[in-house]
């Protein structure tokens, strides 16, 4: 099915885009002092105002990640200046910060005009149609809702942007449509984002140890403490079991695991299912030589 197509197309393209500004955002990040992580907070501050950022906030959007690492990032953000206190314990972005954004985005913007995968008739044509899909998803019912997209969309820079720019954002705001489809269909099953994390460790690699695990999900922040309470948490629900150090994802554990996965399929094809075939593929079929042309 075609459908089934579509999102790794888009992530595949996404992650392929990230090469050619990569170089920006970690001279960014040299410049200021901050790490990848930082940088992407204020860039998160930067979509959710006026309404402050805070660790609740961050944790809506990835609920995988420690809430003590996003606070105690922010705290840092906020002492050196790039953040500012704001109401109910949150921050908002302060001069420092504003600029510091739009430095970044400015520089990312630059290296991402400075190539061209495909023919001008081309790429003209696969910004129009991944607009056209971003748009779809942008007006998609709720559920899947489109909490993480309409937040990633405030990024838009407009019709004005070089088109390699515009089909980054167009493309950033497809993968986040995916984000709404996955937190929707998870939800119904569990609420605990850890949790969820292990579930789907297990779920690809079948089997490991708690601190393999935490060692593999180190990126969210979690301690090792968390991540056993978690799994517990799991072999309580039956979805895991134990093996003397090991655990193990039980059949019922998969199931739920592919059941939400199937569901966030369903959600995810809603706006793409007003749209013939024939386009849908032909887009991918874009998408695959746009990928091809960029630059290794």
């Amino acid at each position: 099915m075609v459908l089934n197509d579509l999102y790794p197309s888009f992530l595949s393209s996404a992650m392929a885009l990230t090469s050619i500004y990569d170089l920006a955002w970690n001279e960014t990040c040299s410049k200021t002092g901050l790490s990848s992580l930082q940088l992407n907070l204020l860039l998160a501050a930067f979509t959710f105002e006026p309404e402050p950022v805070s660790a609740a906030l961050l944790n809506i959007r990835s609920p995988y990640t420690s809430p003590d690492l996003y606070e105690s990032n922010l705290k840092k953000l906020g002492d050196a200046g790039f953040l500012e206190p704001a109401a109910a314990g949150g921050y908002r972005l302060s001069a420092l910060g504003l600029q510091t954004v739009k430095g970044a985005l400015t520089a990312i913007y630059a290296s991402l005009a400075g190539i061209m995968p495909l023919g001008v008739t081309k790429i003209m044509d696969l910004a129009s149609r991944l607009n056209e899909l971003a748009d779809a998803c942008l007006a998609a019912p709720d559920p899947p809702g489109t909490w993480s997209i309409q937040h990633v969309h405030r990024l838009d820079p407009g019709r004005g942007a070089p088109v390699m720019v515009r089909i980054d954002q167009f493309l950033s705001e497809l993968c986040a449509f995916r984000d709404d489809a996955h937190l929707v269909s998870w939800h119904a099953y569990e609420t605990n984002g850890h949790a969820w994390d292990i579930l789907s460790y297990l779920w690809q690699n079948k089997s490991g140890t708690a601190e393999q695990i935490n060692l593999a999900l180190n990126r969210r922040g979690n301690a090792l403490a968390d991540t056993i309470k978690a799994a517990d948490h799991l072999v309580h629900k039956g979805w895991v079991m134990p093996k003397n150090d090991t655990l193990l994802i039980t059949p019922f554990g998969i199931e739920v695991r592919q059941t939400a996965e199937e569901t966030t399929d369903r959600y995810y094809f809603i706006p793409f299912r007003n749209f013939p075939d024939e386009y849908l593929t032909q887009t991918i079929s874009l998408l695959n030589d746009f990928k091809s042309g960029i630059p290794s």
